[in-house]
């Protein structure tokens, strides 16, 4: 049942995603009056005072994250997909992760993982991620306003992951931070971070190097015979490299 300070998704010619706090919410197809929609349950339908006709489901993971306050660019859900993937991750999994920046790739592993440790080592970032995971009420999630590269405090961690200038600089605490086995992830928008940083991979420590890109291409479908592929996607985002730690 749909009750006050719920997270509400109004589905019809566009899409709203609206907080149950006040009794009215205005938009280009007219008012909703959400009021009314306490004690309805999810699937409801309702319309505005001009007549447009909206559904009212609950809110997933990646409706929430559009609401995310932005700082710095974030990982795309593309990218964060590949990386729980590729990975294995899952609800028993640790994970240590550097920098936070906007909290969105923290937020996307927290809704998988047991918990999140992120470090953020710029004070105005850490406070924009902070921010964020309050306003989503996510508990599983450890923010520390600290430098990675000077030591992780977690141990036996099944994923690190890395979103930072210099990388390699993070290795030697990684994987002492790692378990046997487990997957160190490092984000680089540009390839020549890429080869930079996997000069400092050793293969006594780290095995299974592997760098990705990812590209998701939606496709226009006009049957019976106008589909199309999209001219209109985003493409390159970065460069995913992961390794195991041995």
């Amino acid at each position: 049942m749909i009750k006050r300070g719920d997270n509400l998704l109004f589905v019809g010619k566009r899409k709203y995603l609206i907080k149950l706090e006040q009794n009215k919410f205005t938009t280009e197809f007219g008012d909703f009056n959400l009021g009314a929609l306490v004690g309805k349950g999810w699937g409801t339908k309702v319309k505005t005072h001009l007549g447009e006709e909206f559904v009212v489901v609950p809110p997933r993971l990646p409706d929430l994250m559009k609401k995310l306050k932005r700082a710095p660019q974030i990982i795309t859900l593309k990218d964060a997909g590949i990386i729980a993937a590729l990975t294995g991750l899952n609800k028993e999994d640790v994970v240590v992760e550097a920098g936070s920046g906007s909290g969105a790739l923290t937020v996307y592993l927290a809704g998988i993982a047991k918990h999140v440790y992120t470090y953020e080592i710029r004070k105005d970032f850490y406070e924009v991620a902070k921010g964020n995971f309050q306003k989503l009420g996510i508990k599983n999630i450890t923010i520390k306003n600290k430098d990675v590269t000077k030591g992780i405090d977690e141990n036996d961690v099944d994923l690190v992951t890395l979103d930072m200038e210099f990388p390699e600089k993070a290795f030697k605490a990684a994987h002492k931070a790692l378990k046997v086995g487990g997957y160190l992830f490092v984000f680089a928008p540009v390839i020549e971070q890429v080869s930079r940083f996997r000069n400092f991979f050793d293969e006594k420590h780290f095995a299974d190097v592997q760098t990705f890109e990812c590209i998701l291409r939606p496709w226009n479908i006009e049957p019976p015979d106008k589909s199309r592929p999209s001219g209109n996607f985003l493409g390159h985002t970065g460069f995913l490299t992961f390794a195991r730690k041995i």
